[in-house]
């Protein structure tokens, strides 16, 4: 038995006939959760959501009449649903991140993905998240503390009860409170902080600090032989960690930037091991 499907466009009808035994697919409802300029140019694209039957789905599209998707990413697990879709600017680039919790079937909490423009590739990569529980995270919410470009994800597995502070630093996300990151065995690399001093002008009063974190950019080349190594951007919290090999190191500031102030010095790091060794670089603020 033939049945007669009328859908009304505009003031017309069109009429189309089908078999009751074989229904017409229908297409997966996409929601749009975002828009702006997401990738870094002038061209208005979107962040939208779907599910089908075995996975769910997050795709950024280009914004008009035919849109054309950009990246998508996918979850083929029978994901219940993607919520809590934000775009912000964490690492204050300009270009902002896709953040999410993905929902995985009967799991008692979601997975929180991060995605990040890449440059060099230009398409979106998901930035792995530096914790020992990175994926059984299972978190129910999570929330975004810090001004514009210098904020971190703080997650929670109860309502009421912050599990750690996270925070982009170059390509990874890294525990910055809350807990303590762990070392994978045998790994070995630097780890630190970046300060600046003096903070204000003057003399300082008893009880107070004359030194504040400073995020700001730093190389790293082999002392042998002055070969840049790894080049890399401190958290708001100044604090930085890069995995790298057993040698000897130095570490501060890019040279050739013509920048005279803020200045500092470079410090010599021997990295043994299966260890992470620690430096502080001191930045002169100029300031007297």
């Amino acid at each position: 038995m033939t049945l007669a499907t009328c859908l009304a466009m505009s003031s017309a009808a069109t009429c189309f006939g089908r078999v009751a035994s074989q229904p017409l697919p229908t297409a997966p409802q996409k929601r749009v959760v975002a828009r702006g300029h997401l990738t870094g140019t002038r061209e208005l694209q979107q962040v939208v959501t779907w599910r089908t039957s075995d996975a769910a789905h997050l795709a950024i599209e280009s914004s008009g009449r035919n849109p054309r998707t950009l990246w998508q990413a996918d979850e083929p697990f029978p994901a219940v649903d993607i919520n809590s879709v934000q775009v912000v600017d964490l690492d204050g680039d300009s270009i902002p991140e896709v953040l999410g919790l993905w929902w995985r079937g009967a799991s008692p909490g979601a997975v929180l993905r991060v995605f990040h423009w890449n440059r060099s590739s230009q398409s979106f990569a998901e930035l792995p998240i530096r914790d020992g529980d990175a994926d059984k995270l299972g978190i129910h919410a999570y929330r975004l503390r810090g001004s514009t470009g210098h904020q971190r994800i703080v997650v929670y597995r109860k309502a009421s009860v912050a599990d750690g502070e996270f925070e982009v630093r170059g390509s990874e996300i890294v525990r910055v409170g809350g807990g303590v990151g762990v070392t994978t065995q045998g790994e070995s690399g630097i780890e630190g902080q970046a300060v600046i001093s003096p903070v204000r002008p003057g003399p300082i009063r008893q009880g107070e600090s004359d030194t504040a974190p400073f995020q700001t950019t730093l190389m790293i080349s082999r002392a042998s032989d002055g070969a840049e190594v790894a080049r890399l951007e401190t958290g708001s919290d100044g604090r930085f960690r890069v995995a790298l090999p057993p040698g000897t190191y130095k570490v501060g500031p890019p040279t050739g930037t013509g920048r005279r102030l803020p200045r500092a010095g470079e410090e010599i790091v021997t990295v043994g091991p299966g260890r992470f060794a620690h430096v502080t670089i001191n930045f002169d603020s100029g300031m007297r």
